[in-house]
């Protein structure tokens, strides 16, 4: 699973190009369990807040 980071400008890039509707708005957009790891939205976010999660990440 990907996780958002502070970073998170809410641009709403990321919304656009979830295939599952996985990220929910808010400050910062939080990714939902329904992600499926595609990372596309990763590679679209304009600032780079968006990584897989690790198991340290909250």
């Amino acid at each position: 699973m990907y996780r958002i980071s502070e970073d998170c400008v809410a641009c709403g890039t990321c919304l656009q190009v979830c295939p599952v509707k996985a990220i929910k708005e808010g400050e910062p957009y939080v990714i939902t369990p329904k992600c499926t790891d595609c990372g596309k939205c990763a590679e679209v976010c304009p600032v780079e807040a968006i990584a897989p999660a690790t198991p340290d990440s909250h």
